[in-house]
């Protein structure tokens, strides 16, 4: 685990003069787990070959191995009374994990009887096996405890600052329900337990059950941060559904604020949840009278006024309590995946599992996400593939989700169910363009408008400090046009342009095509605009008489500015290139009415877009493309009029096949380095949408993928037609890394970035 002691080292530097003390490793809610059941290894090469497979399963992760103590099993006494551990069962999955560089993820569990108060085997069916009860020997458990960490702390002989072999334990499994969690007592109004009847009734002991939970949390939490103070400490009630028998108050929820409540919120650093749904559910079905229904569910800002899902309740529980600042673990999950059900059934699975994980990643609360298995065993069948390894009969289920937890995802700062900064987005007509109305180089406030209507809108994003969410204003507003341009057409269209060759689009170019009509907009210091450019028979030569034309801005002389225009027409071969002069207001550079370089503009639905195929920071290269018929081409402006390709292709581009009519690509800064030089290719209608980029070798490939008709940005699933995509500069940082995905129409609004 060289990197990972590598990362410790750094992150806790100290004076040369001490020791370095290990820092926290890094977990995030892009980390995948697995939590396997039986360890009876039917792959060929056990437990070694076992993990390979897992690592195989996701590339280019570290994946966390969760493992079970079973102290009910391999814990005991000596002839003294003196607690000791067999650890050599645990040690073959955490060693061997720990060895792979894997991260283990100790579940602190199981109670022989000389530790839950004499709870034996029994015939009786009333009584469960000894492990479900809850320690009731305190001193024993901290022994227990002790020991666990203790044996996987740093590897013996190691330099000071290394990192322990475990550096995450959880404190129990499920313990709100019968199946797992069991005490008997009667908890008294002064918070003391005191014995009950010697046997467990599920509501007459509910509340001691719960008491005694947080007392081992308690006890636990000490003994871990004593000798490990890095270690994460997880805790919590983390089942639900039919198991806590409709009873509200064992709900994960309600079990985590009974711990708030009575002084345990400093005994956890993170909560652990199942995020199960109930097996023909989606993770976000809405349970709005029963969350504990759906433990994942949609988050509570997607419910407004409402909880609708376990997982929003949680948050919300942390957030009352003021613990916003912990995340939730997701230590189990998944959906049982029965080899006999038909191949739609196991699609259904596949998409809701993939849509879990999309989900799960664009939370800013979520942790780690923990597969509940990635093998069947012992009559589990919630397995990726079959108990000897073999993949299930459904093998894009293993490629798809398997893509879902790899691929670069798009963290979400912004999304809304109502529009944005004051514009509903309710009418199928609204357009956004992302626009540099401040005059400061960045594209980072947004011009919405209606064509048809006059209506148009300035919006910026508003200042916010400490954790509130980012949100927006309107500091410009109209129902008449702009700059004399009256809007009042369904045609009508705007774009943001460089008017002054400044290196800034901080003037708009509003145009109807079919007419001629075209004007190029100024905004004031005041917040007026004014036209400093009008016309009735189109621009630099070229009319704009047809209702297909359309205007693009494009970096023609390679200066990082994007100050001349391309106008072409669609279905008629048309293509020029336009640039505004000192001389005069603007004229014809290239008038082609044979297309460009090879790409002939035949078909009605051709599109053209600026692009910097050669990550200098500038779009001096044009993207033209057919959708629907797998068309691409890049070219590049080569001395005088010339141009050259850089790429022809006839089956997509990067893997993605441009087979629809309905698909677009939006040229974006993917990677945070000031160049527009990824690709968004996205499908409206579908859910469809990868990033492509282009690689060293001249070739294209994705980076990220979603194609299974399931949303991959935040709570966006791109399955209405309407949908559309710009690139957007939200961080205001000059540099347009951001998608904004919106549903005129519909209202919704999402904003993601790598």
């Amino acid at each position: 685990m060289a990197l990972a002691a590598t990362v410790f080292g750094a992150a806790g530097a100290a004076p040369a003069s001490a020791d370095p003390a290990p820092s926290r490793y890094p977990y995030s809610n892009r980390d995948v787990g697995f939590s396997e059941v039986g360890w009876d290894f039917k792959t060929p090469g056990g437990i070694s070959d076992h993990l390979d497979r897992m690592q195989s399963f996701v590339p280019g992760r570290t994946p966390i191995i969760r493992a079970w103590t079973d102290f009910h099993t391999y814990a005991s006494k000596d002839s003294e009374g003196a607690v000791q551990m067999d650890f050599t069962h645990l040690d073959r999955t955490v060693m061997e994990a720990h060895r792979k560089g894997m991260r283990p993820l100790v579940t602190l569990f199981g109670s022989p009887s000389w530790l839950n108060g004499g709870h034996l085997w029994t015939g009786d069916s009333s009584q469960d096996p000894p492990e479900t009860w809850l320690p009731a020997d305190s001193e024993a458990w901290k022994t227990l405890v002790d020991l666990t960490v203790q044996h996987y702390g740093p590897p013996p002989g190691s330099p000071p600052g290394t990192p322990p072999i475990v550096d995450a334990f959880e404190i129990w499994n499920e313990p709100n329900i019968d199946g797992f969690g069991k005490y008997d007592g009667v908890y008294g109004d002064d918070g003391v337990i005191r014995p009950g009847d010697g046997r467990y009734d599920t509501a007459a002991d509910a509340t001691a059950t719960l008491a005694r939970y947080w007392e081992v949390v308690k006890i636990a939490s000490t003994e871990i941060r004593t000798s490990c103070g890095q270690c994460y400490v997880l805790a919590g009630g983390s089942a639900g559904l039919g198991a806590i028998h409709g009873d509200a108050a064992r709900s994960p929820s309600a079990w985590l604020d009974w711990g708030y409540a009575h002084g345990y919120k400093d005994t956890f650093d993170a909560v652990a949840h199942h995020p199960y749904s109930e097996m023909n559910e989606a993770p976000d079905t809405p349970k709005c009278g029963a969350p504990w229904e759906n433990l994942f569910g949609p988050p509570a800002e997607d419910t407004p006024g409402q909880i609708c899902g376990e997982l929003a309740a949680l948050r919300d529980v942390m957030v009352r309590r003021g613990d916003a600042d912990k995340k939730i673990w997701g230590t189990e999950w998944g959906y049982g995946l029965i080899s006999p059900n038909p191949g739609w059934w196991f699609a259904t699975k596949r998409d809701q599992l993939v849509k879990g994980v999309r989900m799960w990643q664009a939370l800013d609360y979520t942790g780690p996400l923990v597969l509940f298995s990635y093998r069947d065993s012992k009559g589990n069948q919630y397995g990726i593939v079959e108990e000897k390894g073999f993949v299930k009969k459904d093998v894009a289920l293993y490629d798809d989700l398997s893509l879902a937890f790899t691929n670069p995802d798009l963290r979400v700062p912004f999304k809304s169910q109502s529009g944005i900064g004051g514009y509903d987005l309710s009418d199928p007509r609204d357009r956004v363009v992302p626009f540099d109305y401040e005059h400061t180089g960045k594209l980072d406030h947004l011009l919405v408008y209606r064509p048809g209507t006059g209506i148009v809108y300035v919006l910026r994003r508003k200042a916010t400090a400490g954790t509130e969410r980012p949100s927006f204003e309107t500091v410009f507003r109209s129902t008449n046009g702009i700059g004399g341009f009256s809007l009042s057409s369904t045609n009508d269209q705007i774009i943001s342009y460089d008017f002054a060759h400044t290196g800034r689009q901080d003037y708009l170019v509003l145009y109807r095509p079919g007419t001629g009509i075209v004007h190029v907009v100024g905004h004031a210091s005041d917040g007026s605009f004014w036209p400093v450019f009008t016309s009735t028979s189109g621009i630099g030569g070229y009319d704009l008489a047809s209702t297909k034309d359309r205007l693009v801005a494009y970096d023609y002389e390679h200066t990082g500015k994007l100050d001349h225009l391309v106008a072409y027409r669609p279905g008629d071969n048309v293509l020029f290139i336009l640039q505004h002069s000192a001389a005069g207001p603007f004229e014809t550079v290239v008038g082609s009415h044979q297309g460009i370089d090879g790409f002939a503009l035949t078909s009605p639905n051709d599109q053209v877009i600026a692009y910097d195929y050669a990550h200098t920071g500038k779009q001096d290269a044009l993207l033209l493309y057919r959708p629907g018929a797998g068309l691409v081409t890049i070219v590049g402006h080569a001395a005088g009029n010339t141009f050259w390709p850089h790429l022809i292709s006839s089956n997509g581009i990067g893997g993605y096949d441009l087979a629809d009519s309905r698909d677009r690509i939006v040229a974006f800064d993917y990677a945070h380095t000031g160049m527009a030089d990824h690709l968004a290719v996205y499908r409206p209608g579908t859910g469809y949408l990868d990033v492509v980029r282009h690689d060293p070798a001249d070739t294209y490939s994705a980076v990220h993928v979603s194609h299974l008709g399931v949303g991959s940005v935040g709570w966006f699933d791109l399955r209405n037609a309407q949908d559309r995509i710009v690139a957007y500069d939200f961080g205001q940082t000059g540099k347009p890394d951001h998608l904004l995905l919106y549903r005129p129409g519909g209202r919704a609004v999402t904003i993601g970035t790598r």
